[in-house]
């Protein structure tokens, strides 16, 4: 699928609308709901912060395959090119991903997205209450201007390169070195490998 695939509607599944909860599809599958999505009381800011991953098979597959990171740049172009009210997108990322591995992996990873499409003040700071030790608060602020724009620009069209990337190689399966591995390895514990 293209890029386009990724598209944003309202609960109705019509267009969104501000303050409203953002539904965000990858094609027909329905991949996580932003809800809400917070307006300042002038509505020229808003607020990036509660995103709840659909719990379905293809959902989970594409998630694993980290659209996150695809889809957090493209929600804020769909922002900055349907809502010309909004100046500034205050971004807060804290939900946990169970089996990413280390916290502050992923709030490395989440913090440098956000410096490559443009965001500033961007801030990593502990999470006490959290079901996994060393989870980190990721929060930064989008402003809308021609180098934001081109930065975001750029920053999606790599984001969605290296989506491509891991969705095809999940397609082929493990690599053949791997499957190899595999098929060598000893059945009893305590057989040797044999020396050349």
């Amino acid at each position: 699928m293209s890029i386009h695939s990724l598209h944003f509607t309202g609960p109705d599944l019509g267009p969104c609308v501000l303050g409203q909860p953002m539904l965000a599809h990858y094609g027909e599958t329905h991949i996580g709901t932003l809800d809400p999505v917070p307006v300042s009381r002038g509505g020229t800011q808003m607020r990036i912060e509660h995103f709840k991953p659909t719990d379905t098979e293809s959902s989970r597959h594409l998630h694993k395959a980290k659209i996150g990171r695809v889809l957090l740049p493209m929600l804020v172009a769909f922002i900055a090119e349907h809502f010309s009210s909004i100046t500034l997108v205050q971004i807060s990322l804290a939900r946990d991903i169970e089996g990413y591995g280390e916290g502050f992996r992923l709030a490395a990873e989440r913090a440098a997205v956000l410096q490559a499409m443009g965001a500033g003040r961007i801030l990593i700071t502990p999470m006490p209450d959290t079901q996994r030790m060393g989870h980190f608060v990721v929060a930064g602020v989008w402003e809308y201007k021609q180098a934001n724009l081109a930065a975001l620009a750029a920053t999606l069209q790599n984001e969605w390169a290296a989506f491509e990337e891991r969705q095809a190689a999940a397609a082929r399966g493990p690599s053949r070195k791997r499957r190899w591995f595999f098929a060598r390895r000893p059945l009893n514990g305590g057989a040797r490998w044999p020396r050349r």
